[in-house]
Formats: C-alpha cells, sequence, structure tokens
C-alpha cells in the first residue's frame, strides 16, 4: 500500500469512526498523531488516537456502538468493558490496513479534564469532528517527551507550535507548561529547525 493510500485509508478510518462516536452520543476528543496532522503537516500514522468520556454505566452503549462496525474490525467486548471499569484504555484493529484505533478512557486529572474540556469543534476530512486543541497538543507531546525521550514527541510539539504560533494562547500554554516543569521546552521547540524534519 502506497502513501497516498495509506493517508486515504486512515482518513476514512477517521471520519468511520466519529459518525459512530457522534450517533451514540459518546463524547469524545481526537488527539495524538491525528491532531499533530491537523494543525500542522501531513503524515501517515498506523495509530489513530481518542479519548473518549465513559463511566461504568455506558459500557454497553460504547460496546453496542463498536458492534455496528463490519467484520473486518477487531473488536473485543471484553477489553471494552475492563477498560471502562479501570478507567485505561483498550484498542480496535483495522485488519485491512493493520491501522490501530486507541481509545483512551478520560481520567480524573486536573489537566485532561481541562484538555477534554477544551476541545475543538472542527471540520477536519470534510466532517464535523472534536479534536484536542493546539495548546493542549502541544502540552501533551512535551509530558510525552520527558516520559519517553523519543525525539518525535518533541519536533510533533515544535511543528504544532511553530505553524500555530499566531494563533495560539500563550498564556494558558506558559500557564500550564510551569505546572508541567516543561516550561523550558516549551521555550526551545520555538527556536528549533524543523526544515530537516520535511
Amino acid at each position: 500500500m502506497d502513501k497516498g493510500s495509506q493517508s486515504t485509508s486512515q482518513e476514512q478510518l477517521l471520519r468511520e469512526i466519529t459518525k459512530i462516536l457522534q450517533k451514540s452520543k459518546i463524547p469524545y476528543m481526537v488527539t495524538g498523531a491525528l491532531s499533530v496532522i491537523f494543525y500542522s503537516k501531513p503524515r501517515f500514522s498506523h495509530d489513530i488516537d481518542f479519548v473518549i468520556e465513559a463511566q461504568k454505566k455506558d459500557i454497553e452503549k460504547v460496546k453496542k456502538a463498536f458492534a455496528s462496525l463490519p467484520h473486518d474490525f477487531i473488536v473485543q467486548e471484553d477489553l471494552i468493558e475492563d477498560a471502562i471499569v479501570n478507567q485505561l484504555n483498550f484498542n480496535i484493529l483495522h485488519l485491512p490496513t493493520m491501522i490501530k484505533l486507541d481509545f483512551f478512557l478520560l481520567k480524573d486529572d486536573k489537566f485532561d479534564r481541562v484538555s477534554f474540556n477544551r476541545r475543538e469543534n472542527v471540520t477536519a476530512f470534510g466532517q464535523k469532528m472534536s479534536f484536542t486543541s493546539p495548546e493542549d497538543t502541544i502540552l501533551k507531546k512535551l509530558l510525552w517527551y520527558i516520559d519517553t525521550k523519543i525525539e518525535k514527541h518533541l519536533i510533533d510539539a515544535a511543528f504544532v507550535y511553530q505553524i500555530q504560533k499566531a494563533n495560539l494562547d500563550k498564556k494558558y500554554l506558559f500557564n500550564w507548561a510551569k505546572k508541567h516543569n516543561t516550561t523550558k521546552l516549551l521555550r526551545e521547540i520555538a527556536l528549533i529547525n524543523l526544515e530537516p524534519h520535511y
């Protein structure tokens, strides 16, 4: 499969899953690599990440929503239930493309809750859907970089920061960066030369 068809499949999957979440009234936001792609530069990712809000009372609703997917998706209902009960995460695999759909349960964490409440309703790939904000995409990527030391997360944050710079709420960014001890990194990503990474 070439990169063009991979990208098309990725977009089709995103549209399909967000339609299901919206139809089932499951609060969600697209996050991770897809939010980086939306706010900065196109690239392919083997994962599509979502944050969803669901409690024990929503287990059957969530299972029913994903039961509507065709047979080329691997859906494990027991893992969905376990993830919701324990506020963890679960995934669904699309066999034809081997793209993994990761669903992270919204945790009772102040930053996670604030970022979820700040999610933006946008038109992406020809469809209305909810995305994490550019500011929260940056902040989360900096946290991932601290946890993993994987440079890709820092570069992703830099792309979003530099491309969206004129639209960012800098006060919000620096307020949370201070709380996360990532202020130095936030200043660094404004200066990274991204030319080699295009």
